[in-house]
């Protein structure tokens, strides 16, 4: 089943919040691959293809020794390596052609990196005057999004390009690109970090979600839907843009002041990760449902998993998340909102839809 998401505006706490059906009675409708880890047994997952190829990075307790990962069904997860006199590397995006996308340090800088199964690890080129990079996105083409130095950069064509940021600002940064030469991310202002989008040689300010201070873009999908997180003093919620209704904020579980989407795919599909009266849960959110738990929607899991954050949905359906897996732990424990990031036992997971 695939559905595509509309909007429209309801003022809730002053925020105006994205109003969509009512959630359904929560149906199982994933089954969960666990994907392992290189070492340490923990990891992160970023982001997958449509051919169900999964990236992120595995390691131990906070990130130690981390390597960048390819898992596939056929063979499982793959340990991609790193840079000479680095120690740590992460994987970010992966195209159809497999072509996987990251940053590995190097002794003493960082560097983004393109990756392919038959020549290893590539370091992207540097803009000159700079001496670090990081690349988070790779498009059909093959063209990256990323940074170098302190500007937003895309790597195309054999050449890197300054994406600039936004009048009067430092630093910018950029997340995600579709296959149309549309690339979003974040860029420092005079006002605050807001969510921009690169399109047709020029850059435009997402804004704000009413009330806020700052904003950051996470994701495009091929239709010029953006999802990110807008951020104040009432908290930080996920939102969607769109150059139709700008932004608008979506739902956040019964209980929680923070939301963030992390992705989306063709059809308006959004997974990310939402507070709740139990803490952090990965979720989707979509027109028929609304905000739903994915812990709730999944069949083969174990009874000491939660699923606290989904970072990428493809066009099947299919979801990547990680989670924590403890003896004390289940569907119905709290989960407080910072423990995925100190945790050492956080895993990683594939979910398809039955």
């Amino acid at each position: 089943m695939k559905w595509s998401v509309t909007v429209a505006a309801k003022t809730i706490l002053g925020i105006v919040l994205l109003v969509v059906a009512a959630p359904a009675m929560a149906q199982k409708a994933y089954t969960i691959t666990d994907l392992g880890s290189l070492r340490g047994g923990g990891g992160r997952v970023h982001g997958l293809n449509s051919k169900g190829q999964v990236v992120g990075g595995s390691g131990f307790v906070y990130g130690s020794q981390r390597h960048a990962f390819l898992w596939q069904a056929s063979d499982g997860m793959r340990d991609l390596g790193r840079f000479a006199g680095g120690e740590i590397s992460e994987a970010f995006g992966i195209n159809d052609a497999g072509v996987v996308v990251g940053t590995s340090n190097t002794g003493n800088s960082m560097a983004g990196f393109t990756w392919t199964s038959s020549g290893g690890m590539y370091m992207l080129p540097l803009l000159p005057g700079t001496t670090s990079s990081q690349s988070y996105a790779i498009d059909r083409a093959g063209d990256v999004a990323g940074r170098c130095g302190m500007h937003a950069a895309l790597w195309t064509k054999g050449r890197v390009v300054d994406l600039g940021a936004l009048s009067g600002a430092e630093w910018s940064e950029a997340r995600a690109l579709n296959d149309y030469g549309q690339v979003v991310g974040y860029s420092s202002s005079p006002e605050g970090s807001r969510a921009v989008l690169w399109s047709g040689g020029k850059m435009e300010n997402l804004g704000v979600l009413p009330g806020d201070a700052s904003s950051r873009a996470n994701m495009i999908n091929d239709a010029g839907m953006v999802t990110g997180a807008s951020e104040g003093s009432r908290g930080v919620h996920a939102f969607l843009w769109s150059a139709k209704t700008g932004m608008q904020a979506l739902e956040t579980l019964e209980g929680g002041n923070y939301s963030e989407a992390f992705g989306i795919n063709s059809s308006g599909q959004i997974v990310g990760s939402s507070g709740s009266s139990l803490g952090t849960r990965a979720v989707i959110w979509s027109k028929s449902t609304g905000v739903v738990d994915l812990n709730t929607m999944v069949e083969g899991a174990r009874p000491t998993l939660v699923l606290t954050g989904a970072f990428a949905i493809n066009d099947k359906g299919e979801i990547v998340a990680f989670g924590i897996d403890e003896p004390e732990l289940g569907r119905h424990q709290e989960v407080q909102e910072d423990r995925h990031i100190h945790q050492a036992g956080t895993r990683v997971f594939l979910l398809s839809p039955q």
